[in-house]
């Protein structure tokens, strides 16, 4: 129907035909001694009558049996978010359906965390940097709200956080820190359209402790030194966080930033942390940048624009408006990663693996300088001159794993 109202002139130009108030008015013009249009008369509706043809073709029909799949034991999850990977880039984490799994790339091999309570949601999960035996990742629970947990991959052992005070938590990351002694970082969420705006809404935002690994069969890790750190995170856009340098800068990645957190220098006068920002993108729905890099500048910068997973070379981080795909406009050495498109982009710890979702599918590419020109997915990332690497299901030029089997 276009915009609403609609208007435009008539043929001899002496009326102005508009689409408003329910009906199509005819609206009489003249000439002015100035040599303007203005109004010469009433506008009066024109009446008109419409004979309207429609073929109805026959009603299409799905081949799905919702019915069967509502009312079946198991489901197939088709939804998958919050990824996240270890250091060298061989386990993935991730949420599905409100349960945690991992994903060995390695033997592509697929198992649900185990969890201190089976009827709980679980979310938000990550591997502690060091140790990748733990899994730590957030409960909820509709009278409680969020609890933290640890999971030991190896022994099935689950460790319940206390101290937490009673809030909606997010993305707890973990320290690459020497010994057990460990800093935590996690975001606190305010109010929700699920669970009101009276409980639990002040500070919202980014948040510290301490804690220690468990070392022996006991079932509780007591948070430490819990303090809030005014920062420019915004608790209700995407957060992909990950420690620099120990415990020293959190860097804190969201839609269209990245930017890094000096927790070691500690607050100035003011109480303010020292903000850096790493990388911007102009349009972008995710952005993540690699955790390698030099004088501030990372080795890469993946973003999601237009549903697409994208790759830029870290030196793309000083364009004044960010990176982004537009094309003739897009950024210099812009690479396209996904063919159907793509979300939830994480990194390795080593760098080396840029990592994304696609609906059931993940993928991975590594990223490594050519020794020889006999690649064959050397056009995918051309202009960086990275290789595509992926496992399983051979179905295109390049190859998806797939995570969770029905």
């Amino acid at each position: 129907m276009g915009t609403y109202p609609s208007f435009a002139f008539s043929s001899s130009d002496d009326a102005v035909i508009i689409w408003a108030a329910g009906q199509i008015y005819r609206v009489p013009l003249k000439v002015n001694d100035q040599g303007e249009k203005i109004l010469s008369g009433t506008p009066s509706p024109i009446r008109f009558h419409a004979r309207i043809s429609k073929k109805l073709a026959r009603t299409l029909k799905g081949g799905v049996d919702v019915l069967q799949q509502e009312t079946a034991n198991t489901q197939r999850i088709y939804s998958l978010k919050n990824l996240r990977v270890d250091e060298t880039g061989e386990q993935t984490v991730f949420e599905g359906a409100g349960l945690t799994y991992i994903h060995d790339l390695r033997s592509g091999k697929t198992d649900q965390i185990s969890v201190s309570d089976k009827l709980a949601p679980y979310y938000s999960p990550s591997f502690v940097p060091g140790r990748s035996e733990f899994v730590i990742h957030a409960r909820w629970s509709d009278t409680r709200f969020t609890s933290f947990e640890l999971s030991n991959l190896e022994t099935g052992t689950t460790y319940e956080f206390e101290g937490l005070p009673l809030g909606r938590y997010l993305s707890p990351v973990v320290c690459n820190c020497p010994g057990s002694f460990r800093s935590l970082a996690f975001v606190k969420t305010g109010e929700d359209t699920l669970t009101g705006s009276i409980l639990a809404t002040a500070n919202p935002g980014l948040y510290i402790a301490n804690f220690d690994l468990p070392s022996g069969d006991g079932k509780k890790i007591y948070l430490k030194n819990i303090k809030y750190v005014p920062s420019n995170l915004d608790p209700d856009d995407r957060v992909n966080m990950r420690f620099l340098d120990g415990a020293t800068k959190l860097l804190v990645q969201n839609s269209q930033t990245a930017f890094t957190i000096n927790i070691g220098k500690g607050p100035d006068g003011n109480g303010e942390y020292e903000h850096d920002t790493i990388a911007s993108g102009r349009m972008s729905a995710e952005l993540t940048v690699s955790p390698t890099g030099k004088d501030g500048i990372p080795d890469f910068i993946s973003f999601v624009d237009f549903f697409h997973v994208y790759l830029a070379p870290g030196k793309a981080a000083k364009e004044e408006h960010g990176v982004w795909s537009k094309p003739a406009n897009a950024t210099k050495g812009l690479a396209r990663l996904s063919v159907d498109g793509g979300h939830d982009i994480t990194w390795s710890g080593d760098g080396k693996r840029v990592f994304w979702f696609l609906g059931i599918y993940g993928c991975q590419f590594l990223l490594e300088p050519f020794l020889t020109s006999t690649r064959t997915l050397y056009p995918f990332l051309g202009s960086l001159q990275a290789e595509a690497v992926c496992i399983s299901n051979k179905t295109r030029s390049f190859e998806f794993w797939d995570l969770l089997r029905p």
